[in-house]
């Protein structure tokens, strides 16, 4: 059997620094242990690895054909380690979650401020995204969860609501709606519509309930960004459209904001996971921590 996992860090780190004094500063060993360790390696071995003068320490050839193949070794057995460690410790784990932009940059990081006050070594790995690569990211594994707003069914995905998500006008202060407190879904076929892009779950949402209510709402403009879609609001070029938790935060003094009714146009967000499949006990964690955001706001 090959050395202990320390014998074989000691082999890298004088393989890499050519130099026993420096590796063994480097690991926090005495320059005696770590050639014990060494002695050790090459006994298991059965073969030289270094050649060694005054000056410098270098690898033998056979040192050279075994460095790439240990270093594989030793990174394997560190993430094998690593993992786990984070499997029984609930205070440790990385959580990879994707969420609509409007959720990353408001509800989330509400939810992570809860989690890493009682489990700051919980690593967090977020993918903001549309609405449509969201859905595929979960189908398809690449993320523990998501956070978004489903406009269809999908048998794949688990999903539990978090919020209701209210969708309001806005306008320029001196545009023609500025007095008006709310206005009729219909009012919204008649002026230009500053819109996000076809693949945001704003949008869906709104084409969604323009096909329920038979109405057409066409866009005048598009942008991916919502920082975009305001300003251009702000500009008076046309009625932007967006979400309650997307303008939270957000400078919209330059913007007067109108309620939608008869029918009122909101989403729902909340948790989507991929059916069958059990999470980690950090993802469990923040998803408690999300749900503890949610009935705060």
């Amino acid at each position: 059997m090959l050395g202990d996992l320390k014998q074989l860090r000691a082999f890298l780190a004088i393989a890499r620094l050519g130099n026993f004094t420096r590796a063994a500063y480097e690991l926090h060993i005495s320059q005696s242990a770590l050639t014990i360790q060494i002695q050790q390696l090459e006994k298991h071995l059965r073969t030289e690895l270094f050649d060694r003068n005054r000056r410098s320490v270098t690898l033998t050839p056979h040192g050279q054909e075994l460095f790439p193949r240990i270093e594989r070794l030793v990174a394997e057995i560190e993430d094998l380690v690593t993992h786990a460690r984070e499997a029984t410790d609930p205070d440790r784990g990385t959580v990879t979650v994707a969420a609509l932009p409007s959720v990353a940059a408001g509800l989330l990081p509400r939810a992570i401020h809860r989690l890493n006050r009682d489990y700051p070594r919980i690593t967090l790995r977020i993918r903001d995204t549309v609405a449509a690569r969201l859905t595929y990211m979960i189908r398809n594994g690449e993320v523990d969860f998501g956070v978004g707003s489903p406009v269809k069914r999908d048998p794949e995905l688990v999903w539990e609501k978090l919020m209701t998500d209210r969708f309001c006008a806005f306008v320029a202060p001196d545009y023609p709606w500025t007095k008006r407190n709310s206005v009729k879904f219909k009012d919204l076929a008649g002026p230009p519509l500053i819109l996000p892009v076809r693949e945001s779950s704003i949008r869906m949402h709104i084409e969604a309930a323009a096909d329920k209510n038979k109405i057409s709402l066409p866009a005048a403009y598009e942008a991916v960004y919502n920082s975009t879609i305001t300003a251009m609001a702000a500009q008076g070029l046309g009625v932007a459209i967006l979400s309650e938790l997307v303008v939270r935060g957000d400078d919209t003094t330059r913007l007067r904001r109108i309620a939608i009714e008869d029918p009122p146009l909101y989403r729902y967000i909340g948790i989507l996971r991929r059916a069958g499949r059990s999470l980690s006990r950090p993802a469990e964690l923040l998803i408690g921590a999300l749900r503890e955001a949610a009935s705060a706001d």
